[in-house]
């Protein structure tokens, strides 16, 4: 159903959990929404059950996002490779090589 994505993140098994958990909670949001409209389902509940996967997203990012700024293993290896973890994250999520 959706492509197997691998993900390289040094050292920190946690951040590349929350990594995956993040984009499968995107993927499952953008796969219902896209079904949606493809299929033409406007009602109370799709409209509610869109709101939940946006809000699991929101949540499954939100700790992707708090995991990076707690985890000393995380602040660690961005500090020593010079990493950007904000655009690491947003490119794993939009699947698009980092620069």
């Amino acid at each position: 159903m959706h492509a197997q994505h691998s993900f390289k993140t040094a050292i920190c098994t946690d951040y590349e959990n929350l990594l995956f958990a993040c984009q499968g909670a995107l993927e499952n949001w953008n796969a219902r929404r896209e079904e949606i409209i493809t299929h033409g389902f406007a009602s109370k509940q799709t409209a509610d059950e869109l709101v939940h996967l946006a809000a699991a997203y929101a949540r499954a990012y939100s700790h992707l996002e708090s995991h990076k700024e707690r985890c000393e293993l995380c602040r660690f290896v961005s500090k020593i490779g010079g990493r950007n973890y904000p655009s690491i994250s947003v490119a794993a999520l939009e699947k698009k090589p980092v620069a």
